[in-house]
């Protein structure tokens, strides 16, 4: 990854970008890698929710919450964001906090903290996820690919936030492996 970010850095554009004081705020290395893997760890989300609502479908499942709903509602697509939103979250954990956040700890205590504050926080976007998705789907009824499409939107927004300022805020210092 270092060789990739040393082209970067080369790149005449990068450096015009990073010369003007604003835009270095948004074009940094962070923010740079947190969008290539933002945008990675989106496509796995809706990747795999497609896999999995095409898989529901396909053995008509119609979803585990129909024992909260009507019986003759399809509710099979929360199932799908849930198996989505674990595929995901486990990819962007990963991306995270090698690539985008440099953390190299690899002592138990902190990666565990690490690893709870990191679900912690993509269970709030989840349940945002899961809420926005029932509110477009059941009862806007929107398409639930453009549906999904909508509400990553938002929580790749949301997640940055969380990771930044409750996640990997103090673990870059914490290199030392137990």
């Amino acid at each position: 990854m270092d060789k990739i970010w040393g082209l970067i850095e080369k790149n005449r554009l990068y450096r015009r970008l990073n010369e003007n004081r604003v835009l270095s705020i948004i074009f940094n290395r962070e923010m740079i890698m947190y969008l290539f893997f933002g945008v990675l760890t989106t496509a796995v989300s809706i990747g795999s929710f497609w896999l999995f609502n095409r898989f529901f479908t396909a053995v008509g499942w119609k979803g585990a919450s129909v024992m909260f709903g009507r019986k003759d509602k399809d509710y099979a697509y929360i199932d799908s964001n849930i198996l989505s939103w674990i595929c995901a979250v486990t990819f962007g954990f990963v991306t995270n906090k090698l690539f985008v956040f440099n953390s190299k700890s690899r002592k138990k205590t902190t990666v565990t903290k690490e690893v709870a504050s990191f679900f912690g926080s993509r269970l709030t976007t989840l349940l945002i996820d899961t809420g926005l998705m029932f509110l477009f789907v059941s009862v806007m009824l929107f398409n639930k690919m453009a549906a999904k499409l909508v509400v990553q939107a938002v929580v790749v927004v949301l997640n940055y936030i969380f990771s930044k300022l409750f996640v990997f805020k103090d673990s870059s210092d914490d290199s030392a492996k137990e």
